[in-house]
């Protein structure tokens, strides 16, 4: 077996820079689902999941123009497979190639092409993902990761791609093993839980395999929770479930894009699932516990979700289904993480070929146990625990500089410098990050841990990066009782950290009970921050967050002028980002001839955003000057988000005005929306453009998805 660093090169777009804008997790809530009909009570303990972005930037800056790309590979390589790994985009193992069956066994990409899927809105679809820290895809996943080459106990050389998670200040290892002999790849992951608190978690294995049409999905169970749109989850067994007609181990049977989770029998060591092409062609994984918990997704056999999958990739290069691996119950529960704790399992990855006719046309019960016997005989349960405490040995490895073939982020080493400044147990030595990756983003930190106080820049400077954990709170309301610490850079991450504060060391039902009396007094001290921030010296970052203050106190007016207010200074068109959050206030709230008349104001290269071109769109549509809007409709949009329908709402919108037009109906008649019965025969006339339909479902109800 070999392990080589090499490149590979391919038309994309890449992620260039961030969105400056902190993201709340009041802006995007908690996760608290209503289920249908019976649960088991063991699937009903820790339901509900909050995603947070702090104190990550959103990744929105990509566009749909490609060029040529040269990514950074780590290939292992033996006589049976070719794993390719991408460490600038999370780690991601891009192919898995099978030497044997002569196909690739994953959807392997042909392009780099971000789309606004993930926590921090860039995601690529393909190849396996390595989901950490909260619900939905990583943080990591279109970011550097740390990457190092080690030699196991036999000798044999094996990868390690890891991190450390800001949100809950943990740690995430993956080791690769590929032995000589092995038809299967190995992965062994251990995530850690290095600090004084309780925490909560997340994984999920996100593997997308070729879709050819006619794919089955099998597992070591029948039993799923079931995710479908805004009509509660269920608890259901397969093949037939209530969401919609046919046999849905067959996910060209869906009509809409939806989830359902696989549920373990009681007891199990292990479990697997697997994808069979109409021909026979099999992907197959199987994980020890706690990785228990599998998963199917597809975006349904219908416009929308083809169009998703070619968006992502190229034509229908780019079909696939996920199946994913993870250690609760379903993505819409959460895990409880003790202080100190160590979780740690492996998975398996490989492929084979089976008679397509003990698979196809069969009861489902009799093409799981085909499947299932076939895996016994490749990867036995045994077999499979054996390597699992095998790896936990190598797991155990520590890294020296000598041994990383690429570099991630420098808050690794910051973080372990506020421990031992604090006097605190360092990130365990088998995940090295050395004080050489310390960089710009850290340097505001850094003075803070070194001097004792926050250093405020140029007020017309863009902040590239947040804090917002109790610890750094600390540290830095302490710093402003001291000489020169209380300044209007300091008050306003001191705003941030008070604002963000809830409670991380419960699950997301528990923590979203947090009471008012708490949350009101956190809120108060954010509120003075800001306004203090802004007396010192006025800046625009203070006075879009009391503007997101008073939105989320439902204060219209009151947001409107504070950010009026935002504009009238100079850094307000230093990024598109505040032009961009501001217009959809305004469009949210109705107030379409200001969010129009702001617009025009604006300078022609934030115009340009594709964001700010959405909502112009959806003002000149508003207010009758539907020619304005016509451009957008044939435009490619990379900025639209997974299960958004803004704009083939709009295009409906649109095309009913015309039709109003045609037949001379008053558009004052109007003013209150357009009359149903239009709306409706416009969505019956006039299908959206092929390339702005991204629709999950064409039942409304349907339309949005509930997780991730």
């Amino acid at each position: 077996m070999a392990v080589k660093i090499g490149t590979m090169t391919l038309p994309g777009s890449p992620v260039d820079g961030a969105n400056p804008l902190p993201r709340f997790r009041r802006e995007t809530g908690f996760g608290l689902f209503s289920t249908k009909g019976e649960f088991p009570p063991e699937a009903l303990e820790n339901l509900g999941a909050q995603t947070r972005t702090l104190p990550y930037l959103m990744q929105d800056r990509y566009s749909r123009e490609r060029k040529p790309v040269t990514l950074k590979t780590i290939v292992m390589e033996n006589d049976f497979l070719r794993a390719t790994f991408v460490p600038e985009y999370g780690g991601k193992l891009w192919s898995l190639y099978d030497k044997t069956l002569d196909r690739e066994l994953l959807m392997a990409n042909p392009v780099l092409q971000p789309g606004n899927l993930a926590i921090r809105n860039a995601w690529t679809s393909g190849g396996i993902e390595w989901n950490f820290g909260s619900l939905g895809h990583t943080y990591f996943t279109c970011d550097n990761v740390f990457a190092a080459i080690l030699r196991d106990g036999d000798g044999s050389d094996f990868l390690r791609i890891y991190e450390f998670e800001r949100a809950k200040e943990c740690v995430w290892q993956a080791d690769f093993h590929l032995p000589d002999g092995s038809s299967q790849l190995y992965s062994h992951i251990r995530i850690t839980n290095p600090g004084e608190t309780d925490k909560t978690t997340y994984w999920w294995t996100n593997i997308a395999i070729p879709e050819d049409g006619g794919t089955r999905i099998l597992s070591s169970s029948r039993d799923v929770i079931v995710v479908c749109g805004g009509e509660g989850i269920t608890y259901e067994r397969l093949p037939y479930l209530s969401v919609m007609p046919g046999d849905l181990s067959y996910p060209i049977n869906a009509t809409r894009s939806f989830d359902y989770f696989f549920q373990p029998d009681p007891g199990v060591s292990t479990t697997w699932e697997g994808g069979v092409n109409k021909n026979g062609f099999t992907f197959y994984d199987r994980s020890t516990a706690p990785l228990l918990y599998h998963k199917m997704f597809c975006w349904g056999n219908h416009r929308g979700g083809a169009r998703w999958q070619e968006y992502l990739s190229e034509g229908n290069r780019g079909s696939y289904i996920e199946i994913q691996a993870g250690i609760a119950q379903s993505q819409l529960h959460d895990k409880p993480f003790p202080a100190g704790a160590v979780f740690e399992w492996t998975q398996c990855y490989g492929g084979t070929k089976l008679d397509p006719d003990k698979i196809h046309g069969r009861p489902l019960e009799e093409a799981d146990a085909e499947l299932g016997a076939k895996v016994d005989t490749l990867i036995p349960e045994e077999k499979l625990l054996e390597m699992h405490r095998k790896f936990c040995i190598s797991a155990d490895k520590k890294i020296r500089e000598s041994n990383l073939v690429h570099v991630g982020s420098g808050w690794g080493a910051l973080e372990n410098m506020r421990k031992i400044k604090a006097g605190l147990r360092k990130i365990p030595e088998n995940t090295l990050f050395p004080e050489s990756t310390l960089g710009p983003e850290q340097k505001t930190w850094l003075e803070l841990l070194e001097i004792g106080r926050i250093c405020a820049p140029d007020p017309r400077s863009v902040p590239i990066s947040w804090m917002v954990s109790d610890e750094w709170r600390d540290l830095t309301g302490k710093s402003l009782s001291g000489a020169d610490g209380r300044n209007w850079f300091s008050l306003l991450h001191y705003g941030n950290m008070l604002f963000e504060h809830w409670d991380d060391t419960v699950v997301a039902a528990k923590a979203a009970k947090w009471p008012d009396e708490e949350k009101n007094k956190f809120e108060k001290m954010a509120e003075d921050a800001w306004k203090e921030s802004d007396r010192l010296l006025p800046n625009v970052w203070a006075r879009r967050n009391l503007a997101l203050l008073e939105k989320l106190r439902g204060n219209t007016g009151k947001y409107i002028e504070y950010y009026d207010s935002v504009f009238e200074l100079d850094a307000s068109i230093s990024d598109f980002c505040f032009a961009a959050e501001y217009m959809g206030w305004l469009n949210a709230d109705k107030e379409y001839e200001k969010a129009m008349k702001l617009y025009e104001k604006l300078p022609a290269g934030i115009q340009k955003a594709d964001r700010i071109r959405l909502h112009m769109a959806t003002c000149a549509v508003k207010l009758g000057m539907t020619d304005m809007a016509e451009d957008v409709f044939n435009e490619e949009h990379h900025a639209i988000r997974e299960g958004e329908n803004s704009l083939t709402d709009l295009w409906f919108e649109y095309n009913a005005l015309k039709l109003a037009a045609e037949r001379g109906i008053d558009p004052a008649s109007m003013k209150t929306g357009v009359p149903d019965e239009l709306m409706a025969e416009a969505e019956a006339r006039f299908p959206p453009p092929h390339q702005i339909d991204f629709r999950m479902s064409y039942d409304k109800k349907y339309q949005y998805r509930a997780t991730e």
